[in-house]
């Protein structure tokens, strides 16, 4: 198709493939066949830099490799790594720095039933069983109630604080297991409400999972958030 400006008015015609002549003019009464062509072509243009663009992404995930900033420091002799300063300290390293943080947690009450993960760590219900055990098959650090300042409310105990090892922030969780019950619902609210103030975010660095005596957790529903959130984090363990 062809377009020119006539009176400020633009015109087009439509020209045969392998044509010398001007095209046959589409009058306006065939605006919209002129609209389908010119849709067409752009869609084309689009598809064409888009293809492009995906062997160029293709091309540098292959040849991307960040992790060898790590192993620069990691494939050191022994004897060497404490002489050098890495520019970036390795997810090994932090992570298990950031695990052994010495902190103190909620106190657990005099004869609270006792609910324990797969690795031990006491925590205090079976849905919160669910959620630990979790994130341990996808590889996730957590905190168990890890201490944190909220505006308004002074110290809270997030049921989890885990790490996001690819961006190394935190994300905090927590299980909202009574929602049944119109107090604790409204408690609920404000809590979820004075997080977001203090810049914890739903869908963020906030999970935040509800239950009621109706409708328990379920596993799919733990599994479908680390999925969602910790997108590469848990991939990368999981293979």
């Amino acid at each position: 198709m062809r377009v020119i400006t006539n009176h400020d008015r633009s015109q087009y015609y439509l020209v045969d493939k392998g044509s010398n002549s001007n095209g046959k003019y589409l009058p306006r009464k065939e605006r919209r066949r002129a609209a389908a062509i010119a849709q067409r072509d752009y869609n084309a243009a689009v598809a064409s830099i888009i293809g492009r663009q995906i062997i160029a992404l293709n091309n540098l995930t292959e040849n991307y490799h960040p992790e060898e900033i790590d192993t620069a420091f990691t494939g050191l002799h022994p004897g060497r790594r404490p002489l050098v300063t890495p520019v970036r300290e390795p997810d090994e390293d932090f992570i298990a720095r950031w695990r052994h943080l010495p902190y103190t947690g909620k106190p657990f009450e005099i004869n609270a039933p006792e609910f324990f993960t797969s690795t031990g760590v006491r925590v205090r219900s079976k849905s919160e069983i669910i959620i630990a055990d979790a994130l341990d098959r996808a590889g996730i650090p957590y905190r168990y109630e890890f201490p944190a300042s909220i505006k308004g409310w002074g110290t809270l105990y997030p049921d989890f604080t885990c790490l996001d090892v690819r961006t190394r922030k935190e994300i905090i969780w927590e299980h909202f297991g009574l929602m049944g019950d119109t107090d604790y619902t409204e408690n609920a609210v404000q809590k979820i409400s004075r997080y977001a103030a203090t810049g914890y975010i739903l869908g963020k660095n906030f999970i935040a999972t509800f239950e009621s005596g109706n409708t328990p957790l379920s596993v799919k529903q733990v599994q479908a958030y680390i999925k969602t959130i910790f997108k590469q984090d848990a991939h990368r363990q999981q293979n």
